[in-house]
This record gives structure tokens, C-alpha cells and sequence, in this order.
């Protein structure tokens, strides 16, 4: 059975990189959203996210949110785009769709007599602008371990709160001796975070990962709630 992917994400955020030829034309995130979908097309999967000819900005909340669960309660992945300027500082968490539709999408969620288990959980980090990452992960500058920071304080707090957050994780001390405890293998966050152009090299490896990560649920410390 195809896999159903449901993507969430900041329409409007233009602190992205260019996909287009031109690159100073203005490019959003809806644009990798549509690059994306193109992706999953030839992959077999069925994209579940919001259209672009169906934009849902024009309805009330209530309607916007039972369009959203829908969307989410029939798949089995999300994957949150995340980009430099997916918050909006003036507004609460709560207020926010991206914090709610991961947490509707992290719950057991039944209806109809039908029950919904937890997705698998994917965040893909967008270049900025400048085609840089550093606004949330950049590297250690230790030869030796090579390591990176993953800035989840920067995050949504539902999505930092479940990315490195193994009950018993695999971890070792650098041998430097200022780079501290390291987070090692491919299993160390629910929300696994991957960096767009390695995401889109090989989409099955990273689905293939989180769904291995869902089956051993259990072994992490999940917060479902805003």
C-alpha cells in the first residue's frame, strides 16, 4: 500500500532559497512544497497536504482545522518543512497550525471506529536565502568528531521537545573535550531532522527510517501536546 504523506509547513516564507532559474525571483516555501509533491508523484506516494489551487486561508478556523484532520487522520508520515521564518513571534504557539498539526498528527487519534496511530515524523530543514543552514543546525569546527549543533531551542517547542529525545540514548563524550556529549546513529529523535538536499536525494532511505523509528515508539519520551 502507497505511502500517505501529509506536509506541514509556512506558505508564505520567502527566507528560502531559489528554485526557479532566476535566482533573485522570490521563491516561498509552497514552492518546495510543489517540488515535493512533484517528488512523491514519481515515487508512487499519495500527497495528503494541502493543494495549491486550494488554498484554505479564506475559512473560518473551525473549517480549516476539520480539512486538517482529515488530511492528517489518512496518512502515515508528516513532514514538517522547516524554514528560517516558520514562526510568527507575535502570535502564541497555540495559535500557530504548524504546532497543531504536528501534535494532531504525534496522536492516537479514533473516529468512526477507526483508530489512527501516531505518524512517523520527518523535519526537513529548507536552505535560507543565502542557501546556508546555519540558522538551525551548523557544525561543531572539531576535527574531531566532526559533529553539528541542531538548534531545537529555535524550534517550535513540540517539535524541539521530540527531536533527540530517545529514553536511553546512544551517545559518546568528544575526545576534545569541549564538544560534550554527542548523539550518535539514526535513531536518536522521533522528529527525525534531515537537511533538504540530503532529503531529496533519496526520499525512501529518510520514509524508510521513520517508519522503523515509529515501530520503536516506546523508546522515546513523545510530547503530543502544544
Amino acid at each position: 500500500m502507497a505511502r500517505k504523506i501529509f506536509v506541514s509547513y509556512k506558505f508564505s516564507d520567502s527566507g528560502v532559497q531559489s528554485l526557479l532559474p532566476y535566482p533573485y525571483q522570490i521563491t516561498t516555501v509552497r514552492d518546495y512544497v510543489d517540488y515535493f509533491q512533484q517528488i512523491l508523484d514519481a515515487n508512487d506516494y499519495i500527497y495528503k497536504g494541502e493543494n495549491d489551487n486550494e488554498s484554505l486561508a479564506d475559512f473560518k478556523d473551525e473549517t480549516i482545522q476539520t480539512k486538517l484532520k482529515d488530511k492528517i487522520f489518512d496518512s502515515s508520515i508528516t513532514v514538517v518543512f522547516v524554514s528560517k521564518n516558520m514562526k510568527a513571534l507575535n502570535l502564541p504557539e497555540s495559535e500557530q497550525w504548524i504546532p497543531w498539526e504536528v501534535s494532531y498528527s504525534l496522536k492516537e487519534i479514533t473516529r468512526n471506529g477507526r483508530t489512527s496511530t501516531t505518524n512517523a515524523m520527518l523535519a526537513v530543514v529548507l536552505p535560507d536565502e543565502y542557501g546556508r543552514y546555519e540558522y538551525f543546525v551548523e557544525p561543531l569546527g572539531c576535527s574531531h568528531c566532526n559533529g553539528v549543533t541542531w538548534k531545537i531551542n529555535t524550534l517550535f517547542s513540540i517539535l524541539g521537545k521530540n527531536m533527540f529525545n530517545r529514553k536511553a540514548p546512544n551517545s559518546y563524550v568528544c575526545s576534545s573535550g569541549t564538544c560534550g556529549q554527542l548523539h550518535t546513529g539514526s535513531d536518536h529523535s522521533y522528529i527525525y531532522p534531515v537537511k533538504w538536499f540530503d532529503f531529496v536525494k533519496n526520499i525512501n532511505v529518510y520514509f524508510d527510517l521513520v517508519s522503523q523509528i515509529k515501530q520503536n515508539i516506546d523508546d522515546f519520551n513523545i510530547r503530543k501536546s502544544v
